[in-house]
Formats: C-alpha cells, sequence, structure tokens
C-alpha cells in the first residue's frame, strides 16, 4: 500500500483497464486496508460531506486477475472515487481518480472497438 494517496492521471487510470473488467463485486477478497488510503482522500476532497454513506460499490478486475478498481460512489450524480489495486505487487493500491460514469462508458465503448490502445497491467507504474 502507498505510504500516501496518489492521485492518477487519466492517462495512467485508463492504462489500468484491460476490457471487458470483470464484476467481482459479491466474490472479491480484501487486498489492501482500503479505509487507511481512502480516509485522507475523501478527508481532502469531501471533508464537508461527512455524512456521506462512504462504501465499495463495485469491484471490478482485469480479466487477469491483476488489477482490481475499487469504485465508491461520492457525492455528485455518476461519480466514483475509483482506487486502483496492483494486487501482485504485494496488493499495492497504486493510487486514486475520480470517474464520471458517464466517461466511464465512453472510454469503456471505444476500447471494445479498439479506438483506444489498452496498456498491460504494470505499465501504468512506469507511466
Amino acid at each position: 500500500m502507498a505510504d500516501f494517496p496518489r492521485e492518477l492521471t487519466k492517462e495512467e487510470y485508463e492504462a489500468t483497464f484491460s476490457p471487458p473488467m470483470l464484476d467481482v463485486t459479491e466474490t472479491a477478497e480484501e487486498n489492501v486496508p482500503l479505509w487507511d488510503y481512502l480516509d485522507p482522500v475523501i478527508e481532502e476532497l469531501y471533508h464537508t460531506c461527512s455524512a456521506w454513506d462512504w462504501r465499495v460499490m463495485f469491484i471490478y478486475e482485469s480479466r487477469d486477475g491483476l488489477i482490481q478498481h475499487l469504485n465508491v460512489p461520492v457525492p455528485k450524480d455518476n461519480t466514483y472515487l475509483s482506487v486502483v489495486v496492483d494486487k501482485p505487487n504485494a496488493g499495492c493500491a497504486a493510487g486514486d481518480h475520480i470517474q464520471h460514469l458517464d466517461q466511464l462508458r465512453a472510454f469503456a465503448a471505444a476500447a471494445r472497438v479498439g479506438l483506444i490502445p489498452v496498456l498491460a497491467p504494470g505499465d501504468f507504474r512506469n507511466a
């Protein structure tokens, strides 16, 4: 786990996708101390929203099982705080990214038809 939160750029975040990502929300095991990582991010970005129901709503995993996206809804419509977990790297949280669901759907559609190259897992660490 990173010692401090690190916001991923859009490019770094997109490099962690390997469409189609698999919904493992019901079967995923806890790989990282998520709230140790997220609490400072939430405090910095959403400090006025302490009554919000902070929880992981969806967990998506790459087909090879190396990368997970833990998606926490934030108090803005169709927006999630997504934590990227690099499972082979001792379950390290590689970083976080604010993702608007509408943008995510557009990106996934473009990746499916080959309009956006998708990097191999781990490549985002060197971006």
